[in-house]
């Protein structure tokens, strides 16, 4: 069964965190659409039109408190990719197209080690490593954000602290 969403609704469209504004028939294919505005940015010019039926199952709704919970126990159990510098850059992208909020920890945790081993070593960090990063980190602490009412700052804040807690078993 679909799940249905309302006006006002805030959901995930991909990766994007998303305000449900209406539901209306679209101009290009005649069938009934979600109207979808960014949640963050709040530009009313970049509208998303998502059909009713979901057919692609790319519309999701925002993780629960009790799921971030669950997220933060299991991250320090969460593998990183493996580390081959040829292929870095499709299995980030792989796994940024994805739905599964767990790939994004893959992403932070896999970028985050290769760019400290590189730095370690004298070396630049990659900019492959570094924009994936950047990205997986946007999309989750944007997501942890808005589900907790908190800021960008605050939910990252919240969450690496959380995982320490975690990690030190405290």
């Amino acid at each position: 069964m679909v799940k249905k969403y309302k006006p006002g609704d805030v959901v995930v469209y991909r990766r994007e965190v998303c305000k449900v504004v209406k539901i209306a028939k679209s101009d290009f294919t005649g069938e009934k659409v979600y109207i979808l505005e960014p949640y963050v940015d709040q530009d009313v010019s970049v509208r998303i039109q998502v059909p009713l039926t979901n057919k692609g199952g790319h519309l999701r709704d925002l993780i629960s408190a009790d799921e971030i919970k669950q997220l933060i126990r299991e991250t320090p159990d969460i593998e990183m990719l493996e580390s081959k510098p040829a292929n870095m850059k499709s299995q980030y992208a792989s796994l940024i197209k994805g739905d599964d909020i767990r790939d994004l920890i893959r992403i932070i945790k896999t970028s985050y080690m290769r760019n400290r081993e590189r730095l370690c070593s004298h070396k630049k960090m990659t900019t492959i490593d570094d924009e994936y990063l950047q990205k997986a980190e946007n999309y989750l602490y944007t997501e942890i954000a808005a589900s907790l009412g908190l800021s960008y700052e605050d939910a990252k804040s919240f969450f690496e602290d959380a995982v320490r807690k975690v990690e030190e078993g405290e």
